[in-house]
């Protein structure tokens, strides 16, 4: 699946109040909502409100929208008036992290490794300028990536995200969401459920290849490309096997 991206600003005559600073972004900074919301509800409770908090994007299972300009900086990072946090970062909140559903949340995710990588490479940035709230203010943020000793492996899809965008020189735009990072070679993406109680993920596209982690029966994921008998991840994390043994086309 691939996200949907809209502008829904907030009014310049909050901008004293939500975002009063001019900034060029020197960080991408992630966050969790800790709620069940969507993305439109948290920019529109964040735009109409007139509290000192604000952050750039949301983005769900669908949508990734922004809330500010990503010239003017945010509260969110919790480090102060002038913290480098809240003064340097654009902030991105992952949706649906308490939803029963996880589903939601794990599409969420993904969504938000594509807006991240987009960004990074918008504003010439980095892994290294990829952070989390914790990071500024020592708050457990984004607190179900942390919650699962994830973050590391968040930082990894990120950056696969970001050297494909660098390799095949596509425009970066937040709104090419629904363009596959492989359409130069004509791939269509589809899904696949594991079927077997557990497949390797392998980095590279080889069964001799390093196994970085392991997905589970039942788990639905989106391909991106194949090569040499394996399925590319869409997240990034890695190669699994193409065998019709393990995965089901859907």
């Amino acid at each position: 699946m691939s996200y949907k991206f809209e502008e829904k600003l907030v009014s310049s005559t909050k901008y004293n109040i939500k975002c009063p600073y001019q900034m060029t972004p020197k960080y991408v900074v992630i966050h969790d909502t800790a709620n069940l919301a969507s993305a439109y509800n948290e920019i529109a409770y964040m735009t109409r409100n007139n509290n000192q908090v604000s952050f750039h994007l949301a983005v769900d299972e669908e949508y990734a929208i922004q809330g500010l300009p990503f010239n003017r900086n945010a509260w969110a990072a919790g480090d102060g008036g002038n913290g480098d946090g809240n003064r340097n970062g654009i902030h991105i909140e992952i949706c649906r992290p308490t939803n029963s559903n996880r589903d939601l949340y794990n599409q969420a995710e993904e969504n938000a490794v594509y807006v991240a990588a987009r960004l990074l490479y918008k504003f010439n940035l980095n892994i290294s300028r990829l952070k989390k709230h914790q990071d500024f203010s020592g708050k457990k943020c984004p607190n179900l990536i942390l919650s699962e000793n994830r973050w590391e492996n968040f930082k990894y899809r990120v950056d696969w995200v970001l050297s494909e965008i660098k390799q095949d020189n596509i425009e970066a735009d937040l709104a090419c969401g629904s363009t596959s990072l492989k359409d130069k070679n004509q791939f269509k993406p589809f899904k696949v459920k594991i079927i077997c109680d557990s497949l390797n993920v392998r980095k590279e596209a080889s069964f001799d290849a390093k196994v970085v982690q392991t997905v589970k029966k039942n788990e639905v994921f989106t391909i991106v490309d194949e090569k040499n008998g394996l399925y590319k991840l869409k997240s990034g994390v890695g190669w699994i096997s193409a065998n019709s043994k393990y995965v089901k086309k859907l």
